[in-house]
């Protein structure tokens, strides 16, 4: 056993676990060779040994005595002389940054329909690029439709100038003929439609005010006009939500995008039972709460069928050069790597697309650079922190925690 307690601080003393992170596994408990509590767990780091690097010991930190340890090892002190603890992708190159929350729906299940309905400013948005001066990659999606920003196109313009892709998320129901044609101009690289069902009227029914018909028309004529005229771009990508009653229709829904133009398999989801959306949820629906993990392993089974009809985004990201997987697993316990960086409308950095409060006024993409946000101490450690699967209590419903 090998206390590095002081060489981990010496290398960076802020990274260090948070104390109110949600209960780990039993099976990740250890005791602390030093105090003999049953509370401590490891930790990622690399290991300076004899100016050699090392990456396959993992410390264990106690929150009781706050230490660091090496166990079973006989590492001496004097060979450790540096420790590496920023693990997690720290050179994003893509930015996701809502627009707007205003939309033409009313999905019950969505918190937009909950926030303050505004649009970012477009000299904002100048700021935004500004800030981020490596960014290859933009999503221009929020909790609202991006289509309904009166200046989408001219952001989408901004950035295509600087050589930057722009993707978005649509309810698919803006695709009017000056709509479909300003989208091939600015070269929207992926627009990724939301279906929650084939039917149209279970479609309405989570999808509130809007028309299936309408949808697939739209998606018909966007195709269609975009071959003719011998553009590449936008391809269509399918996502959305099921639930209880639906978990068994993304096969009958994959076939029907098909039919009308959709080429990419993206993603579905069940509903979200994090504590930022439940409380938004109405009554009659919460029962639906129960039901996802069914309604997830569902998912899973039918996503094969999905990709075997459609192209997978993961293949299209991949062609296009456009970074879109969730980083890299850290091989103790479930954790996040977002590569990308969410901002919210107000041009404040979270850690992921679910937070819907700004967590520091310093991490303004506004006012700061994305070197100055993501160098920052407390943002060092909040992502620490989710790199190592010690998730704040906010984190609490998504399934990366589960």
């Amino acid at each position: 056993m090998l206390n590095i307690t002081e060489v981990w601080n010496r290398s960076h003393a802020h990274l260090s676990p948070i104390a109110d992170h949600l209960d780990l596994s039993p099976n990740d408990l250890l005791a602390c060779p030093r105090c003999e509590s049953k509370r401590a767990f490891k930790v990622k780091a690399k290991l300076k040994l004899n100016q050699e690097w090392v990456d396959h010991i993992d410390p264990i930190h106690c929150p009781d005595c706050k230490q660091f340890h090496l166990l079973g090892t006989d590492i001496k002190e004097r060979d450790l002389s540096e420790v590496d603890a920023r693990l997690w992708s720290r050179s994003p190159n893509v930015l996701n940054i809502e627009p707007t929350t205003r939309c033409n729906f009313k999905c019950w299940y969505c918190v937009g329909r909950h926030m303050v309905q505004d649009d970012i400013d477009i000299d904002n948005f100048k700021k935004v690029l500004d800030n981020f001066p490596q960014l290859t990659s933009i999503a221009l999606v929020g909790e609202g439709e991006p289509l309904m920003h009166k200046e989408f196109f001219e952001m989408a313009h901004m950035a295509k100038d600087r050589g930057i892709r722009v993707v978005i998320i649509s309810n698919g129901s803006a695709f009017s003929e000056s709509v479909i044609k300003k989208i091939c101009e600015a070269e929207i690289a992926y627009i990724g439609i939301s279906i929650d069902s084939a039917n149209a009227q279970t479609f309405s029914d989570s999808r509130i005010e809007g028309e299936l018909p309408k949808v697939w028309r739209g998606i018909e004529n966007l195709c269609r006009y975009r071959d003719e005229n011998g553009y590449v771009y936008p391809k269509i990508g399918l996502k959305g939500t099921v639930f209880k009653d639906t978990q068994n229709e993304i096969p009958s829904i994959a076939l029907e995008a098909k039919k009308h133009g959709v080429e990419i398999f993206e993603s579905f989801q069940p509903l979200n039972p994090m504590k930022t959306y439940t409380p938004i949820y109405p009554k009659a629906k919460l029962a639906e709460i129960s039901h996802i993990q069914d309604v997830a392993k569902s998912i899973n089974r039918d996503a094969v069928f999905a990709n075997s009809q459609l192209e997978s985004v993961a293949t299209f990201s991949e062609r296009e050069g456009i970074e879109l997987n969730i980083g890299k697993p850290n091989g103790i316990r479930p954790n996040c790597d977002e590569k990308w960086i969410y901002s919210l409308l107000s041009g404040d950095v979270v850690p992921c697309c679910q937070i819907k409060t700004p967590l520091n006024k310093a991490w303004n993409l506004f006012r700061h650079s994305i070197d100055n946000i993501t160098s920052d101490l407390e943002y060092e450690n909040t992502r620490f922190n989710l790199w190592n699967g010690l998730f704040p209590n906010y984190c609490d419903g998504c399934w990366k925690t589960r």
